[in-house]
């Protein structure tokens, strides 16, 4: 059999006894409004008879189901589902919106362009959506408990369309269901392809050019990966269970997020994946493997990344308090550049090739060599390099420990500062305008004072000490060389603290601000309150203090 290609009106699709199967490989439904409305505007353009012609929709592709059992012919849909499926909401409402206008005739005609009539379940639909929809779909076409469904896409598309029909025509007379349905019948084309049981559907898939809404790289991953195992009508199939059992559950771990931890779990063996390239990488990996065990093993080893990569995004969901702090660390300096080195580490951490210790020390190795180099304004162009170098090469032998020697062994753009150098730079460089740096390093020697009560940072604010506008009293108190020295001081470690009395501070006198913070919980503040005056002098001893407490807290 080869491939057929024909123009037809769409409602075609819908007549005889047949059954379209929307592959597990496809997106759930998730057309919205817009959509929707476009696909109304286009049918009212043609809703007049005496000014009908025919509206191209493209193309519908489908595939026929090998070893079909006994029952109606099944098809698969590889391309036009988003269609197929609100066209059948459409006529759904269509048919409800007949029945109680006592249309008994449009509302047994549409009945019969839904289900097969003389069949059962499975059989019954002619269109079967995705897992994800097929309780909501169900639930519009027969009729039946909508209201556990109000929430989903389907249900919302079919009330969107009982809406439109209690409207006017162009001559401000209501709508006609009977008219509707003539028009859908008359006007709505599409290129119907059927391709036969030798085309690789999925090389077609992947050709076409989508009307509806483009598939992101996630979406075209699943689709190749799933497009491996052998698809069944029956529950419990081969393809099914991949989906159920390991694609699906990383979909609903990652969310939004599951593009990027494809992009970083093919970058974990040392490739670059650009955003744009996500499938094209896993698409290479994935054809390596020569039969479906392959695949599967896998897919059950990427889930395991993925559950990983949850923690990662999400630090809470981790066991380990020190491992927490690290990824928390990562996320709030945004280097989030490591996590393919992560999807390593967390990988060696599952093998027993290291253990939790050994894996907060490499994550502690990242966030200092990362601190120190942000501080030191090191260019970050070559971080991607260099982490990508760092997983070709990461070793199965104690990678905590190799990863920390070969920063150390940096040097350039890729150098690892020393001590000297990041004390130098905290005491000299203007910090806070790179705010979640300076916030990150602030945080981080507030805790290192490792107050008996530690006090929860996460509702102060920074401040400068001698601010941001000088006034008289300030400009007195750092004589006569006031603009120099604001210039050179005010965004430096030294002059920065945290409060929660920022809104009160702003630029008052040192002494009154001082009363101010009399009562601070905040040990970065408290040392503040030795000082007489707030100069260059006091400015610059403060820095040297928190350099050397930063060096401890990151050290090489």
């Amino acid at each position: 059999m080869t491939m057929e290609a024909a123009p037809v009106n769409i409602i075609q699709y819908f007549d005889g006894s047949k059954q379209g199967l929307i592959p597990l490989f496809q997106r759930p439904y998730s057309w919205e409004p817009r959509d929707w409305n476009t696909l109304w505007d286009d049918l009212m353009a043609q809703y007049a008879p005496d000014d009908r012609a025919s509206h191209f929709m493209g193309a519908i592709v489908t595939v026929p189901v090998k070893s079909v059992p006994v029952g109606v012919g099944k098809h698969l849909v590889i391309d036009g589902q988003q269609r197929l499926t609100t066209l059948s909401l459409l006529l759904a409402a269509i048919r409800d919106k007949a029945a109680s206008e006592n249309d008994a005739p449009t509302e047994g005609i549409i009945g019969d362009f839904l289900t097969n009539r003389h069949y059962q379940a499975p059989d019954d639909l002619k269109l079967v959506p995705t897992q994800v929809d097929r309780a909501a779909y169900n639930a519009v076409v027969s009729r039946k408990d909508l209201a556990a469904h109000e929430e989903t896409r389907v249900v919302q598309a079919y009330r969107h369309f009982l809406g439109k029909m209690d409207g006017m025509d162009d001559e401000g007379n209501p709508l006609s269901t009977r008219e509707i349905l003539a028009t859908i019948q008359q006007a709505l084309q599409v290129v119907m392809i059927n391709l036969g049981e030798s085309d690789d559907p999925y090389l077609i898939f992947e050709s076409l050019n989508h009307k509806g809404k483009p598939l992101n790289q996630a979406d075209l991953v699943r689709n190749y990966v799933l497009m491996r195992f052998q698809h069944s009508t029956a529950a419990g199939g081969e393809q099914e269970v991949a989906y159920e059992d390991l694609w699906r559950p990383m979909e609903a771990l990652l969310d939004a997020s599951m593009p990027e931890f494809l992009r970083h779990y093919g970058m974990r063996g040392g490739r670059n994946v650009r955003k744009g390239d996500i499938y094209t990488a896993c698409k290479a990996e994935f054809e390596k493997l020569k039969d479906v065990d392959g695949v599967r093993w896998r897919l059950q080893e990427m889930k395991r990344s993925a559950e990983d990569y949850a923690t990662f995004i999400d630090p809470d969901d981790e066991s380990s308090e020190s491992l927490r702090r690290g990824l928390r660390a990562i996320l709030e300096l945004d280097s989030t550049v490591f996590y393919p080195l992560l999807i390593r580490l967390y990988q060696n951490r599952r093998d027993g090739v290291i253990n939790d210790d050994d894996l907060a020390k490499a994550l502690a190795t990242l966030e200092s060599f990362y601190v120190r180099r942000s501080v030191c304004g090191v260019p970050t162009n070559a971080l991607n390099k260099m982490t990508l170098e760092l997983c070709t090469n990461l070793p199965e032998a104690q990678p905590h420990v190799w990863l920390r020697e070969r920063l150390q062994g940096g040097s350039g753009s890729r150098r690892w500062p020393g001590d000297d150098e990041f004390r130098e730079a905290l005491l000299t460089q203007r910090l806070y305008p790179r705010r979640k740096l300076a916030r990150f390093v602030l945080d981080a020697l507030e805790r290192a004072h490792k107050h008996k009560e530690p006090v929860d940072v996460s509702s102060s604010t920074m401040e400068h000490v001698m601010p941001q506008a000088l006034t008289d009293p300030w400009k007195n108190d750092l004589g006569p060389d006031y603009v120099s020295i604001h210039e050179r001081w005010l965004d430096t470690l030294g002059n920065l603290t945290l409060t929660g009395y920022n809104s009160e501070l702003g630029n008052l006198p040192f002494s009154t601000k001082k009363e101010k913070l009399r009562n601070t919980h905040l040990e970065l503040s408290r040392d503040i309150l030795e000082a007489e005056v707030w100069t260059q002098e006091e400015i610059s001893a403060r820095g040297r203090r928190l350099g050397e407490m930063a060096v401890a807290c990151w050290p090489q």
